[in-house]
């Protein structure tokens, strides 16, 4: 009898934990979704389509022409940036170097710098957030050579913001789930990337250099 007792007792104890347990689950469930729930579809092209409308004004387009000139006075170009702004960053880089501006991407934030005192080394960092500090310490590491910092951010005021040389800014909304991973739009820095590359192809301030290869075309 009293084992059975014993029994009884360990039951009703066990089933409040597994009830208790689940309300937990199912609030944690309910808190992840409303957190990392995007934004609907007529939202998101509204955002897309504020920031076309800026991309049309005065402000934007003369921080272009500020980017245009610094890239132009640079000899080598470096793009820095972790995670998604890391892959944006060689996709930059391999857009700059198609048309002539010899560039190239780091997504290791503690790769050393392939640089010198003397040269004339543009960094051009991407960053949404502009706080990531593995980026911001190696930006210092930059400027002690010397080097002039531009900053494509999502955050005007930001730490790597205050700390650069010049920025262009996309002012997207933020999409950042549980654990901080970030799916805010991507495409206005793909369209900021791609504007600067029209802007220095027009200039014609450096050419294309021609290059020969192994392929065989046919004529």
């Amino acid at each position: 009898m009293k084992h059975m007792f014993q029994l009884q007792q360990s039951y009703v104890f066990a089933k409040k934990w597994v009830v208790m347990a689940l309300w937990i689950f199912k609030a944690q469930l309910k808190l992840f979704h409303e957190e990392s729930t995007p934004p609907v579809f007529d939202e998101e092209v509204d955002a897309l389509l504020d920031f076309f409308n800026y991309t049309k004004g005065e402000t934007f387009t003369k921080s272009i022409e500020r980017f245009v000139n610094h890239i132009q006075a640079a000899d080598t170009i470096c793009f820095i940036g972790i995670g998604t702004s890391g892959t944006l960053g060689e996709f930059a880089a391999r857009y700059f170097s198609n048309i002539g501006y010899f560039s190239w991407s780091i997504s290791d934030p503690y790769y050393p710098p392939l640089i010198s005192h003397n040269s004339n080394h543009l960094l051009i960092v991407l960053s949404e957030n502009g706080e990531t500090r593995e980026v911001i310490d190696q930006i210092r590491v930059y400027q002690s050579k010397n080097t002039k910092v531009l900053t494509i951010t999502n955050k005007p005021g930001s730490t790597i913001d205050k700390i650069a040389d010049d920025s262009i800014y996309y002012f997207v909304k933020d999409v950042v789930l549980p654990q901080t991973y970030n799916i805010s739009s991507q495409v206005p820095v793909l369209y900021i990337i791609e504007r600067l590359t029209r802007e220095l192809q027009r200039s014609k301030k450096k050419v294309l250099p021609l290059r020969t290869s192994t392929r065989n075309y046919d004529v």
